[in-house]
């Protein structure tokens, strides 16, 4: 009796779980495709494309370059704990909790943007 429970147990799971298993499988492909894309995110693929060309010159074209760009420096409120330090022998001495000013100082940092070359014209003003 437990046996051709176990078996009709088994046959029913196997019944109800294959239209599962397949229709995942059937979400791997796109709709339009009938392979499946083996497209993988890269650090290229987040990189916006380059903007349409200015409206009054069309001779030139856009690079992708690194520009360095500086970041002045400011000044940051910041929490500081309470601090206590033990003077002589049980005395302790403790400085409130407070915010404090400090000054971050200024950094280049450099990024990828998409810049504007204009086609060079020669030396004799030819394109």
């Amino acid at each position: 009796m437990a046996l051709q429970h176990g078996l009709f147990t088994l046959a029913l799971s196997a019944l109800l779980f294959t239209p599962v298993a397949a229709s995942a499988a059937d979400n791997t492909r796109h709709a339009a495709s009938p392979v499946a894309s083996n497209w993988a995110p890269s650090r290229d693929s987040h990189r916006a494309p380059p903007p349409p060309p200015p409206s009054r010159s069309r001779d030139g074209r856009y690079e992708l370059q690194t520009v360095r760009t500086e970041v002045p420096g400011h000044y940051e409120r910041v929490w500081v704990e309470e601090q206590c330090v033990r003077t002589r022998r049980h005395v302790r001495s403790c400085e409130p909790a407070h915010y404090e000013r400090r000054w971050v100082p200024g950094y280049t940092q450099t990024s990828q943007q998409w810049v504007w070359v204009p086609r060079s014209r020669g030396p004799y003003g030819r394109g």
